[in-house]
């Protein structure tokens, strides 16, 4: 039972967090392109050829990830009263722009996946803009956590104060 615990607790760290996401989505995209293929070379070579963003979408996925883990742990960890509990209602759609978020993710596993259809050639003739707009919803998912972050860090201030 120990043993659970510390690992749940390791898993509400939000730098350990964001950084095993990120990681499984190198291994995710590695193993896709690997069986797309037919040989992990094959699919490191495919996951390698996409240039900086080999770094920059588990990175980007990596610290959103991160930054909703903490937002998690902060909105569970205060035991407020229901107005505050109200005012940090809103805060909750910081999951509905994660969904969002990593639906453009479908986009660059299709010409990994080698798709033989018209669509294919489409995405990959232009996957790096493909790329580059699922990374700046990232970072708009990113900013929208930040500030849910900041305003309920107000309102949970507020409320601490309201109590002392």
């Amino acid at each position: 039972m120990k043993g659970k615990l510390s690992i749940k607790s390791l898993l509400k760290n939000p730098l350990i967090f964001g950084a095993g996401i990120g990681i499984l989505v190198i291994l995710f995209n590695i193993s896709t392109a690997s069986l797309a293929e037919g040989s992990l070379r094959k699919g490191y070579e495919v996951f390698f050829t996409n240039g900086i963003f080999v770094y920059l979408i588990p990175l980007a996925v990596g610290v959103q990830m991160g930054l909703f883990r903490y937002h998690r742990n902060m909105t569970s960890e205060n035991k407020l009263g229901s107005s505050e509990k109200m005012g940090m209602a809103g805060s909750a759609t910081s999951s509905l722009t994660m969904v969002a978020c990593c639906l453009h993710h479908v986009s660059d596993l299709l010409p990994t996946v080698g798709f033989i259809l018209a669509t294919s050639s489409f995405l990959i003739k232009y996957k790096d803009a493909i790329i580059t707009i699922g990374l700046l919803a990232n970072m708009a998912g990113s900013a929208y956590i930040v500030r849910a972050i900041l305003k309920d860090r107000t309102i949970i201030a507020q409320a601490e104060k309201s109590t002392v």
